[in-house]
């Protein structure tokens, strides 16, 4: 075989070897995209899921809270201060927070979503908390967000990771 024979060939081969791969991956990633329907769903299950937790905190209830929270080990939440937690410590974290209100009110501001994969989808939750504490104060902060990542597991969409920022509580002029 002379060298440019052997030349066209290796170039033959690495083009069909490159074309093959190509078209693997574009196949792969078709069957990977998620269609606008599919992301209404979803979009609809975690709205769904953010108001059980909003709900469970407005009413003071930590484990109605809790339920969108995945309990893997793997779990983790950023807190507002810094601290990083897991599933138990958060809840306990707010179980004795709790204590000290005596009402909240979390609403919704705005919620985008980012679809990383048909099962991974990040919620950036923009929204207001105010509280009264027991005392008689009525606070407020806003804003109040939360990067939640979702994960779909046997049809149930739960947060696996999240991380949350909020403005310093304002105290709320009584009469306003």
């Amino acid at each position: 075989m002379n060298k440019n024979t052997l030349s066209a060939s290796c170039f033959l081969v690495t083009f069909l070897i490159l074309i093959g791969c190509q078209d693997t991956y574009t196949s792969k990633t078709i069957s990977t995209e998620i269609t606008a329907s599919e992301k209404e769903i979803a979009q609809k299950a975690i709205t769904a899921r953010i108001d059980e937790i909003i709900a469970g905190a407005n009413n003071l209830d930590v484990e109605a809270a809790a339920q969108p929270y995945s309990d893997a080990p793997e779990f983790k939440i950023i807190n507002s201060d810094g601290s990083v937690s897991d599933l138990e410590t958060m809840k306990s974290v707010q179980e004795e927070a709790f204590k000290s209100l005596a009402s909240m009110n979390f609403k919704t501001i705005k919620q985008d979503f980012t679809f990383l994969a048909k099962d991974l989808v990040m919620c950036t939750w923009t929204g207001s908390n105010e509280f009264e504490l027991k005392t008689g104060e009525k606070l407020k902060i806003e804003p109040y967000v939360g990067s939640l990542l979702f994960r779909n597991k046997n049809d149930e969409w739960k947060i696996i990771y999240t991380h949350e920022t909020a403005a310093p509580p304002v105290l709320v002029e009584q009469g306003s």
